[in-house]
């Protein structure tokens, strides 16, 4: 048999410098984990932030009229639909935003230009709930509806003040009316907050300055991040006072080009520019889109305008304050409670109002 070669000895140098080798690979190794879980736990939360639902909600662009569609997470409502003439922009719009079925409806009153369009969405459109102020009305247009809803199989939710129900991460709430106001679809108006994390929507319907003082002086919370206000910024609505009691970071009026009413009016422009209140109106931006990520809003709007509190109140009257010719107190040029045109008297200042006598309205001006 061939005899085997002895086999050389490894030096101990050269054993020493292998396991050195190995140990520092495995040194590398390690540290090159350490630091990849490292990149992962400070990108998680990114990722996870980007993932988060969001509360968006548009204004709808309908003419004369309300409609706001909301999405969180992987729900959807409809709040209002505008006329029956905007029927197909309605549902047009709904189809390019790809919804094709609605947790839930709210009309806020049996209006024709809050409610008209809502027979067309829910013909076509697989609703889970319907809330509205009345159950039934002496209207075909809101027969229509009412018959509409029970062909999907469901009825009328009518809800009163502290009902809620859940939408995605955010609630709904219903915070008015607070009063039973009889045959004024408008003072009756469904009032509905929709929160989301620390912000919220308040959405008012038509409304007015009756059942706004109403509200207040049951002592209801009617803060808003973002206020929909009241009837397309008509004059009956949005008083001095509740603005304050909203304190909202913007406003949304929801109203039609040249519209036969005069909204918004010039009245309701000075309260909201007295509050200092961002307003971004369709008439002007078309499409409003609000998206709120639970901790800030941020508003776009089609037109890629920003508006400004002075901008946004569109008035050419150069006085900031009214005074009353018969109590001699003065007044804010936006508050609600002023006297009629034969009993004004303008001042270009307060201290210019106060040396001719008058006193400050306590509400608009405080003490």
């Amino acid at each position: 048999m061939p005899k085997r070669r002895p086999a050389k000895k490894r030096s101990p140098a050269v054993t020493v410098l292998l396991v050195g080798l190995c140990l520092l690979l495995l040194a590398v190794s390690r540290y090159l984990d350490s630091r990849s879980e490292s990149a992962a736990s400070v990108l998680a939360p990114e990722a996870a932030q980007a993932d988060a639902p969001k509360l968006e909600v548009h204004f709808l662009d309908i003419g004369q009229g309300d409609s706001a569609l909301l999405f969180c997470g992987d729900e959807t409502l409809l709040i209002d639909g505008g006329k029956v003439k905007n029927n197909q922009k309605l549902i047009a719009r709904l189809k390019e935003l790809e919804v094709d079925h609605l947790d839930a409806i709210i009309c806020s009153h049996p209006d024709e230009d809050h409610c008209g369009g809502l027979s067309a969405v829910l013909a076509s459109t697989r609703t889970d709930a319907f809330y509205c102020s009345v159950d039934s009305w002496h209207t075909k247009v809101f027969s229509d509806v009412t018959k509409y809803v029970e062909q999907q199989g469901i009825s009328v939710t009518v809800p009163q003040a502290g009902d809620s129900f859940a939408f995605g991460e955010a609630s709904v709430e219903f915070l008015g009316p607070v009063e039973d106001y009889g045959d004024d679809p408008n003072e009756g108006s469904l009032v509905a907050r929709v929160r989301y994390g620390e912000t919220s929507f308040l959405f008012t319907g038509d409304m007015g300055f009756e059942a706004e003082d109403d509200m207040l002086a049951a002592g209801v919370d009617v803060s808003a991040t973002v206020l929909k206000v009241a009837h397309h910024g008509s004059a009956g609505s949005s008083s001095t006072e509740f603005l304050q009691a909203v304190h909202p970071q913007y406003a949304v009026i929801s109203v039609g080009a040249d519209n036969d009413y005069g909204h918004p009016t010039e009245a309701a422009l000075n309260r909201l520019a007295a509050c200092g209140i961002p307003v971004y109106r369709t008439d002007l931006l078309g499409e409003i889109i609000a998206v709120s990520d639970g901790k800030t809003v941020t508003m776009t709007a089609a037109s890629n305008e920003t508006p400004s509190a002075d901008a946004a109140s569109q008035t050419t009257d150069s006085y900031g304050y009214v005074g009353n010719l018969s109590s001699k107190v003065v007044h804010l040029a936006g508050c609600g409670k002023l006297p009629g045109e034969s009993n004004r008297v303008y001042f270009a200042s307060l201290d210019e109002a106060l040396a001719a006598g008058y006193r400050k309205h306590a509400n608009c001006l405080g003490n």
